[in-house]
């Protein structure tokens, strides 16, 4: 069937971050995508699937630049020429809060020609476009940017004139062994450290040190119990050497030697010295005695029917299986549902090609632009809720906009509306683009590669839960999976 050829001038990309946590309303990314998707739609704006963009982590909103991958891939779209339009959810909320990232959009805009769209701005963003508002707000940005320069480069000469000084930082939970913000030695503490370095120096391992120092009833910094974790988090922190640490590396002073810390150490910097390397040399010989690994493709997608946990891929007995990772259930009993791996990833592949069958009445083909053809941003929401979560978080965004600020309650609601948010789902957008709406044989299915079988199971597959056992346990029972598919 012939094709149009795509009106390059009515190509645009989609944006969209996770909240802020002060942003006073927490909408939800794929709530996000879909303002923004129905925005592109009103203005006939053509929005190819591998043109929506997303960064779902808090971290999306710190200095660095490698926790907004979204970000830096709508940037290069940006810049390649093939778009014309971009939606960018609540632009605002980037000039609170990053005006460098606004700062560098509006220039690239400037540069290319494009236009800003915005779902909550008024008028879908119109003011973005006029180039007197244009300026005045890529000039607020930059100077937002100047200000924060000067405050970070003075906090950094700061903090390197206190590592200098052996000063030790503040701020953050005690440490075992010292006082909080004066960082004086706690006697009783620092001899509970010698000790472990000197087990642990001795060929005790990390958990034989945890079980000994519970079982005396010695409590950590915080009064709990003493994990393997625990007591390696002692040994491999350089303070406990006396020396000092900045920006995740010892401080040394001008001709390389490592800077003493103003506070008395625990051990001596050699004891701490072979502690650490021969904390290296367990870690190479438990790389190299681990069994090869089996991949457990479904992870994330299987659900345990009784109690709703996350079963995860778990060998018993050499015997490949998916668990429930369940502890807390009705009658105060632990779950130990499983059901086998390599039967179950049969199964939901098989149930994998019918859906792609499905997609689309069988045909599932994408126009020229990479859009669907039946209609002008329609291709399914690449982020997505499952219905329980969100009506709860309906509910829940209903209330804060109805609370005061500040307020305990609001807090509470806001925090709520945040777990909620991190439930959302993210499907990659083109995840059928390159399989042509073409019926896949199950030998065809098996040649793609498993990041692109990964891809399409994700994009397809809400959930998969496991039933009860009906029959005999060696009997792999079909019945027990129940496949939630997503709305494509």
């Amino acid at each position: 069937m012939k094709r149009d050829v795509p009106d390059m001038s009515r190509q645009g990309a989609v944006y969209c971050r996770v909240a802020h946590r002060k942003s006073p309303r927490q909408v939800g990314v794929d709530q996000r995508e879909a303002l923004c998707r129905e925005l592109a739609a009103r203005e006939g704006i053509r929005v190819a699937p591998r043109r929506v963009f997303f960064d779902a982590q808090a971290a999306s909103w710190s200095a660095a630049g490698s926790s907004r991958s979204g970000w830096g891939a709508l940037l290069r779209e940006l810049t390649s020429g093939q778009v014309r339009h971009v939606v960018v959810f609540d632009v605002h909320e980037l000039e609170r809060h990053h005006p460098r990232d606004l700062a560098e959009l509006l220039a690239l805009a400037e540069r290319h020609g494009l236009v800003l769209l915005d779902p909550v701005a008024p008028g879908g963003g119109a003011d973005l476009n006029r180039a007197d508002r244009r300026r005045a707000l890529l000039e607020s940005a930059r100077s937002a940017c100047r200000g924060r320069q000067r405050l970070a480069d003075s906090v950094r000469a700061a903090q390197a004139d206190e590592a200098s000084s052996g000063r030790p930082h503040g701020g953050g939970r005690r440490a075992y062994g010292y006082t909080l913000g004066e960082y004086a030695l706690v006697p009783e503490e620092a001899d509970v450290v010698a000790r472990i370095y000197a087990w642990f120096l001795t060929g005790r391992t990390l958990s034989w040190i945890a079980r000994e120092l519970s079982a005396e009833d010695v409590p950590t910094a915080a009064g709990g119990r003493w994990t393997s974790t625990k007591v390696a988090r002692i040994i491999d922190a350089p303070r406990y050497a006396g020396l000092r640490v900045t920006t995740g590396e010892i401080a040394r002073a001008a001709d390389g030697a490592p800077v003493r810390a103003a506070w008395k150490p625990c051990v001596s910097v050699a004891d701490w010295d072979a502690a650490r390397e021969l904390r290296g040399l367990s870690r190479q010989r438990a790389r190299e005695s681990r069994p090869t690994e089996r991949h457990y493709p479904l992870t994330g997608l299987v659900r345990c029917g009784r109690c709703g946990h996350r079963m995860v891929g778990s060998a018993v007995d050499d015997y490949p299986t998916y668990a429930c990772t369940g502890r807390r259930v009705a009658g105060r009993e632990p779950c130990f549902r499983y059901i086998s791996a390599a039967r179950l990833e049969e199964l939901v592949d098989q149930e994998i090609l019918d859906l792609l069958e499905a997609v689309d009445g069988g045909d599932g083909m994408d126009g020229a632009d990479g859009a669907r053809p039946h209609g002008m941003s329609g291709s399914a929401p690449a982020a997505v809720l499952d219905a329980r979560t969100a009506e709860a978080r309906r509910r829940d965004q209903a209330r804060l906009a109805e609370l005061p600020a500040p307020s305990r309650e609001r807090e509470e609601v806001t925090a709520r509306i945040r777990a909620e948010n991190r439930a959302v789902v993210l499907r990659a957008p083109d995840a059928l683009a390159d399989l042509g709406g073409r019926r896949l044989s199950p030998s065809a299915w098996r040649r793609l590669p498993s990041s692109q079988q990964a891809e399409v199971r994700r994009y397809l597959i809400g959930r998969i839960e496991i039933g009860p056992v009906a029959g005999p346990r060696s009997v792999f029972d079909p019945d027990r999976v129940r496949l939630v598919p997503h709305a494509v």
